[in-house]
């Protein structure tokens, strides 16, 4: 029982603003790539936040024409159809100055006078005020939390300096995750570039061919030890073949060095069993575990489909979700996939597992359009994945990619994993600090032995 008043959404400080939902709302053929405003969609608002991937944009032109439904700073956004409950935070570091909710979404806009706009973000993401929603959505077909609804949701309203210490805490926490995402951004980039670099534009071999003799310069300045550079470049052949690849190197179709291209099961759901992952879990080219849910193993084994460390993933059904691409980059415990995602496993007698993920993950956008079928019907099938041709350099090569891009994925998964716990402490502190049940201290003792 919380220490502080408890009120119902409609008489919090907060006002709830609907979207603009008129004769000048977008269409489908007023969306483009990049433009004036970002608009948002479903998926740019998940359980973990913003996620900006995949962006449609209105002309500055059709945003003049809508009334309402645009966000300042320090707005909060939900999701109110579909998938229902899912906010994301429009705070000072989020990249677009012009953003717009579509007609599935609420703003809630505090009032700073009396309320933290961090505050009360962390309190709709707290366990409790989750349940509330889940209470009056579940079982329904299509999902909905309208407006007339969500004004009855409650939450406790501390006074204005105990909301500054619950901020401290928590924001600490969602702080070093979001520093740890930003770093694993910038590596996963590094092992995209040197990827690309080795296998696709074929830079050493290149940079040799144009008379370039230091170690260091052919391998476009990768590493600084003159011997490790030497050998790294000493690899590569000096020229191209007929094939236009280097000398020695071929071409592959994916289904030829791979032990399995398989779609996954389909689930008996339950409450104990091995875990099942969705399409909702790819995303980001990572996978979401805590998104995952079970399959009772006594109706159907696995099998094959028992997940592997390296593994790629990817989702094979409907337009807007089909192609995205993920490696399963550790296991804490078993898992599958359903049968919307197809599993990917390298033969790592053929091609190192490293390499088949990185070239997946980067012709993920081409992976997009290889989609069959009618909208809302649209599937990916094995063949066209087998078909995609990987150049496959000799082995030695290949592992010494594994031994330089090898520890860049080790340290990704390294800070996933302590994101992992810190986002798992996060949930524990935040009722307790909202009911007013541990205070400051206490909290950074927690805090402490999380970090």
């Amino acid at each position: 029982m919380s220490e502080w008043p408890i009120l119902k959404l409609e008489d919090y400080p907060v006002e709830i603003i609907d979207g603009d939902r008129g004769a000048e709302y977008p269409k489908k053929a007023d969306f483009t790539p990049a433009g004036y405003c970002l608009f948002l969609n479903a998926g740019n608002v998940t359980a973990d936040g913003f996620a900006f991937d995949q962006c449609a944009f209105i002309s500055e032109e059709r945003d003049r024409k809508l009334r309402k439904g645009r966000l300042l700073r320090n707005d909060t956004v939900v999701t109110t159809r579909g998938t229902v409950g899912n906010f994301a935070f429009y705070g000072p570091t989020v990249q677009y100055a012009n953003v717009r909710i579509n007609s599935g979404m609420v703003i809630l806009r505090p009032d700073l006078n009396k309320l933290l706009p961090r505050f009360f973000y962390f309190a709709v993401r707290s366990p409790s005020f989750d349940k509330q929603i889940k209470s009056l959505t579940s079982g329904s077909a299509q999902p909905q939390l309208p407006i007339r609804d969500m004004r009855k949701l409650h939450l406790p309203l501390p006074p204005i300096e105990e909301q500054r210490r619950i901020v401290e805490v928590i924001g600490s926490l969602d702080d070093k995750i979001e520093l740890n995402r930003r770093m694993n951004e910038t590596l996963e980039a590094m092992a995209q570039a040197i990827f690309r670099d080795w296998f696709v534009d074929f830079g050493p071999t290149r940079r040799k061919l144009e008379g370039a003799s230091d170690p260091f310069e052919i391998m476009g300045g990768l590493v600084t030890d003159v011997e490790r550079a030497q050998a790294l470049a000493d690899l590569f052949p000096i020229r191209l073949g007929d094939n236009g690849l280097p000398e020695g190197w071929r071409e592959a179709e994916v289904a030829s060095v791979v032990t399995l291209l398989k779609r996954g099961i389909a689930p008996s759901y339950c409450d104990d069993g091995v875990l099942v992952i969705n399409q909702k879990c790819i995303r980001g080219k990572a996978v979401n575990f805590t998104l995952a849910r079970r399959h009772d193993v006594a109706k159907r084994a696995p099998k094959e489909r028992a997940l592997e460390k390296d593994d790629v993933l990817v989702n094979s059904t409907g337009v807007g979700t089909l192609g995205r691409v993920a490696t399963v980059r550790g296991l804490k415990e078993a898992a599958t996939v359903d049968s919307h995602v197809t599993i990917c496993r390298a033969d790592a007698s053929k091609i190192s597992k490293l390499i088949l993920s990185l070239f997946m993950e980067d012709k993920q956008s081409l992976i997009e359009t290889l989609g069959h079928g009618s909208t809302g019907q649209t599937e990916l099938n094995a063949a066209s994945l087998g078909g995609l041709v990987v150049t496959v350099a000799p082995k030695s090569l290949q592992s010494a990619f594994d031994e330089v891009v090898g520890p860049l994925r080790d340290l990704v998964t390294c800070n996933s994993d302590q994101s992992g716990t810190l986002a798992a402490t996060r949930d524990i502190l935040l009722p307790k600090l909202m009911s007013g049940e541990i205070r400051l201290q206490e909290a950074d003792e927690v805090l402490e032995a999380a970090q």
